[in-house]
């Protein structure tokens, strides 16, 4: 069984600690779905797929694949929110 397929709170701490330093951002939260582990920017809605790897350049035993840009960032989120809380 690969890491990226444990499905635990050890391997979970793991993969964050990883994206962490591999993808230099930090608002990341990780999930488990569809039998591997992902990564989203909370941000921006950004998501990668965690894959095992080893080699140079590799920290922490796995590379992250961008699947989707994220569209949003945090000047939209908070204008969003202003627009809600006005229109109550």
């Amino acid at each position: 069984m690969l890491n990226t397929e444990r499905n635990t709170a050890r391997m979970q701490a793991r993969v964050l600690k990883s994206a962490r330093a591999n993808l230099r951002k930090r608002k990341l939260s990780t999930f488990f779905e569809h039998g591997q582990w992902w990564v989203e920017h909370r941000t921006t809605g950004a998501q990668w797929s965690v894959c095992d790897a080893e080699g140079l350049g590799i920290i922490g035993g796995f590379c992250f694949e961008q699947v989707t840009r994220g569209e949003m960032s945090d000047c939209i989120h908070r204008n969003v929110y202003r627009q809600e809380a006005d229109s109550h």
